[in-house]
């Protein structure tokens, strides 16, 4: 097809198979186009795309026309039902020609860079699907606007924009909406009563807006099964009559300015409810007891309540589908920690932060299920028991901001265990650093006491790909294997000697921090092969070396920090014109040698 030829299609006939163009089998028009994810360049008015006019459908979605604007022409393709074109950077604003096309019922902009009002759309009057979500229009949504005129809507996604305006009452005319996705905009006052026409609705999300009122009407509203007002400004209590909701099975109120409890009736306790978010309210304790009745809960968030008495986990051992809890930011019952208290085993996810917990919680060792815990920010001492290494499917382990000295057992307590992200920042640990496990990806170890040199064995981890060793009191050289990573932070140790050459072997590093150390000798010419690299810094050692202008061929360097250290010499090589570093946003070389 000609209309290929005007891009670069590389990809265009490879990874999606489902590309490509149909006809229109009694008149051998061309009907639908579809090209994802394989196209770049500008998007010209005088295209051959708009020389289609008998196109139903076009489907460009997720290609990269650079610095394009919306062609006006699209208004040409008169016979368009369906329109596709996001994740492709467009800007500016949605043509006036728009409102041509008539015959629309789904149209999808979103995640693009479109400015401007609500678009124009009043002729529009067959559409179905409108998707404007993750763009940048803005102004106020007045109860004039064409949107209210789109009697047949069934799906409508404004979401992160920056439309600021109260809620017209007039969304209670949408009668057909399915889904109502408003989230992340500026919208403030009210919930208009009106919501409550809206029989239809399967999906509400209203979440971080500016909303503020008592808890809106959605007692009609019996076919919705998502429900999405967190981060607002909702006062008062919940209604009983939303958990007798029937197709009820997510619900999000975190964030707002809630309070009392909750009543569970006997009708509510069979709720299909399985997700609910209700940290950082004002509920008290008082609301965990009713919650433990809801049989089919799955994910249950109780942060930062503001309790006046310490929870007691066994509150919660009836919900025996329970795959994760957050608890964070309230005290917790010490006995209810112990090994003998109870909780479902069923539990992958436990979230612990800032609940002022004192000794390691035992309970944890009966979790055979537990894939991520986190109970950072508390006031743990002593050290961390063995016998949490050897839970079976354990991968995310957050034991930072606590008081730990160091690991029960062995050096290779750690080697066989299956996590892969492991934050220990910020404890009283000591000596040398424990040998990683194995399956290790993230290891983050920053604000201790640790000493000796790293360990070579850290080499041999082959999943690596982040460390975080800073503000510790490491020796010696830097291994050179740590370039094979994407993150490397050590800055404020000892190291000596000099950057290891051969840095950047699989083009992979992004981060190199290696500041306020020992560092001697020159910066390795092989950093000019850090393709991907977008941070460095070298601050506060004994570097002594001409001015890098060789690391302006990096493509991605936007921070270049060399403060500091005995760099001389132009910044520039003679009669080569500007200094480069095309993506450079931060520029340091001052030396603080007082």
């Amino acid at each position: 097809m000609q209309f290929k030829n005007e891009f670069d299609t590389r990809g265009c006939n490879g990874s999606d198979n489902f590309n490509g163009v149909w006809c229109d089998n009694s008149t051998g028009a061309v009907a639908v186009l579809k090209l994802r994810d394989c196209l770049s360049g500008t998007l010209k008015s005088n295209s051959r795309l708009f020389g289609f006019h008998q196109l139903r459908y076009v489907d460009l979605q997720n290609n990269n026309f650079t610095s394009s604007s919306l062609p006006s022409e699209f208004g040409n393709l008169k016979r368009l039902e369906g329109l596709f074109l996001s994740s492709n950077g467009f800007l500016g604003q949605v043509p006036s020609s728009f409102s041509n096309l008539s015959m629309l019922s789904q149209l999808d902009l979103s995640y693009n860079k479109l400015t401007g009002s609500f678009p124009l759309v009043r002729s529009l009057s067959k559409l179905l699907v409108l998707d404007l979500s993750y763009n940048h229009f803005s102004g106020t949504l007045n109860p004039n606007s064409s949107l209210f005129e789109l009697h047949h809507l069934r799906y409508l996604n404004l979401a992160y924009n920056n439309f600021s305006s109260p809620l017209p009452s007039r969304f209670g005319n949408l009668h057909r909406l399915e889904n109502l996705i408003l989230s992340s905009n500026g919208f403030s006052g009210q919930v208009p009563s009106t919501i409550s026409n809206l029989t239809r609705l399967t999906k509400l999300y209203f979440d971080k807006n500016k909303l503020t009122s008592s808890f809106p009407l959605v007692q009609n509203l019996t076919n919705l099964s998502q429900l999405d007002l967190s981060y607002n400004n909702f006062f008062g209590v919940i209604p009983s009559s939303l958990l007798t909701l029937p197709s009820l099975a997510y619900l999000a109120l975190s964030g707002n300015n809630l309070a009392g409890s909750v009543e569970v009736s006997n009708s509510s306790t069979s709720s299909r409810l399985e997700t609910m978010y209700l940290g950082s309210n004002h509920f008290e304790g008082q609301i965990i007891e009713p919650i433990s009745k809801l049989k089919n809960l799955k994910y249950l968030d109780l942060s930062f309540l503001n309790t006046s008495y310490p929870i007691d986990l066994n509150h919660f051992s009836s919900l025996k589908s329970l795959g994760s809890l957050d608890l964070s930011g309230n005290s917790i019952y010490s006995a209810s920690l112990s090994s003998d208290s109870y909780i479902p085993l069923t539990l992958e996810m436990l979230t612990l932060k800032q609940c002022d917990i004192n000794e390691f919680p035992n309970i944890l060792k009966t979790l055979k299920n537990l894939v991520f815990i986190d109970i950072s920010y508390n006031k743990m001492k002593g050290k961390i028991p063995e016998w949490l290494w050897s839970l079976p499917r354990l991968t995310t382990v957050n034991l930072g901001n606590n008081l730990f000295t160091g690991l029960e057992g062995s050096a290779e307590v750690l080697l066989n265990s299956s996590v892969q992200i492991l934050f220990l920042d910020s404890n009283n640990f000591k000596g040398e650093l424990p040998n990683l496990p194995l399956s290790i990806k993230s290891f983050s170890a920053g604000s201790n006491s640790f000493t000796g040199e790293i360990p070579l064995s850290i080499c041999n981890r082959s999943s690596l790909t982040a460390t975080d060793l800073s503000y510790n009191n490491f020796t010696g050289p830097i291994p050179q294997c740590l370039s094979n990573l994407e993150l490397v932070y050590l800055r404020n140790n000892n190291f000596e000697g000099s950057l290891p050459d051969g840095l950047c072997a699989g083009a992979s590093l992004r981060t190199l921090d290696v500041s306020h150390n020992r560092l001697t000798g020159k910066l390795p010419r092989s950093l000019a092969n850090c393709s991907s690299l977008k941070f460095l810094s070298v601050i506060n050692n004994r570097i002594e070396d001409t001015f890098p202008f060789w690391l302006k061929a990096l493509p991605n360097l936007q921070v270049l920090t060399l403060r500091s250290n005995k760099f001389y010499g132009p910044i520039s090589p003679p009669h080569q014109g500007p200094l480069g570093f095309p993506e450079l946003r931060i520029f340091e070389i001052s030396c603080k040698c007082g």
